[in-house]
């Protein structure tokens, strides 16, 4: 299940949120959390001003159902795959990948952190509480619910 993760980028640190198993593209797709995280973006970029009317008009076929197939005519992979493009990502390979190492590919940040840092400039009052943003999917609002410090947990 998506989990939050702390980004180093020189002296700054950024809140953001990585999934746990690759989706997209010959990817795992076994965890509907993470697939509703990656789904549930393209549903809310699709009605963004900032984004183009040809990135819109394939971000709009994409539905949150926690589900991808993997394959090429899948709707979440056609928006990966043109999203990457556009960020001139090192990998443009349909898939968001599990984030290691320095969370670097080459010089740039993982798809996921990097769709991530568009999700945050969409609702930057509300970002990383994603359980506060619009139409937010319940498995996706549990995870950021979750990950909310409880004294009870912190003995």
């Amino acid at each position: 299940m998506m989990r939050p993760y702390i980004h180093v980028s020189g002296p700054k640190h950024k809140i953001m949120w990585v999934v746990e198993c690759s989706a997209g593209k010959n990817a795992q797709n076994s965890l509907p959390t993470d697939v509703s995280y990656l789904q549930w973006y393209y549903t809310l970029a699709a009605e963004f001003s900032e984004t183009s009317q040809e990135h819109k008009s394939i971000y709009k076929n994409v539905l949150v159902t926690g589900r991808c197939s993997g394959l090429d005519s899948d709707p979440l992979v056609q928006a990966i795959l043109v999203q990457q493009r556009d960020f001139g990502h090192p990998i443009v390979d349909g898939k968001a990948s599990i984030v290691h190492g320095s969370g670097l590919v080459d010089d740039k940040a993982f798809f996921v952190l990097r769709l991530g840092a568009r999700f945050a400039v969409m609702y930057p009052q509300l970002w990383p509480r994603l359980d506060l943003m619009p139409r937010c999917p319940p498995l996706v609002a549990q995870a950021s619910r979750e990950a909310i410090p409880q004294r009870s947990e912190l003995h």
